[in-house]
């Protein structure tokens, strides 16, 4: 990340109420810096909708660069979406299995409960 920040950098919040979620540079112009907050304080990613307009000069005391957030759900969440998707439609399509989509589904959904 260079000294300048660019649309798509990670900051962290390290003061105020909110301090430790992370934010994303949504805009840079020659003012202010735009930030999206992605997580919330303890790291997990949040949908918040939250903007927060910077200016140049108070980013570096207000903010400390970051990584980019992991996502919420890992590669065996999809894999069990996939089963359960699958196995509904399965289930459902005319020419289907239906004991077979059921039992898709019904695992793959097990596995997120599990999972979450």
């Amino acid at each position: 990340m260079s000294d300048e920040p660019a649309v798509y950098d990670h900051y962290r919040l390290t003061e105020g109420a909110d301090a430790g979620a992370a934010f994303r540079v949504v805009g840079v112009d020659e003012k202010r810096v735009t930030l999206l907050r992605v997580t919330d304080t303890d790291g997990n990613r949040a949908a918040t909708g939250d903007l927060r307009h910077v200016a140049h000069d108070r980013l570096g005391p207000a903010f400390a660069p970051a990584n980019n957030p992991d996502p919420r759900f890992e590669t065996p969440d999809y894999l069990a979406g996939l089963l359960l998707v699958g196995g509904i439609a399965l289930a459902a399509h005319p020419a289907g299995d239906r004991v077979g989509g059921a039992i898709l589904a019904a695992g793959g959904g097990y596995l997120l409960w599990r999972r979450h």
